[in-house]
């Protein structure tokens, strides 16, 4: 675990939720988030007529995908 935090430490991209803090106690650790809102891909799927996105919808998502794990690579 902690080798992936201070792994996470390291990350810097715009596609990749930053890690701020880490809070250690007996039983836990705590990670901190940058909040990331608007929801679920499925949630956005189930709001879509057939539970089906737009070509432009889903290209967008598949570049962002392709960017977060290209740098993670």
């Amino acid at each position: 675990m902690r080798r992936e935090i201070r792994i996470m430490q390291r990350l810097n991209h715009p596609h990749i939720a930053k890690l701020f803090d880490t809070v250690e106690t007996e039983k836990e650790i705590i990670l901190v988030l940058e909040f990331v809102g608007g929801g679920s891909t499925h949630g956005f799927l189930k709001s879509k007529p057939n539970r089906r996105m737009q070509e432009h919808e889903a290209v967008k998502i598949f570049a962002q995908l392709y960017s977060s794990l290209s740098y993670l690579h």
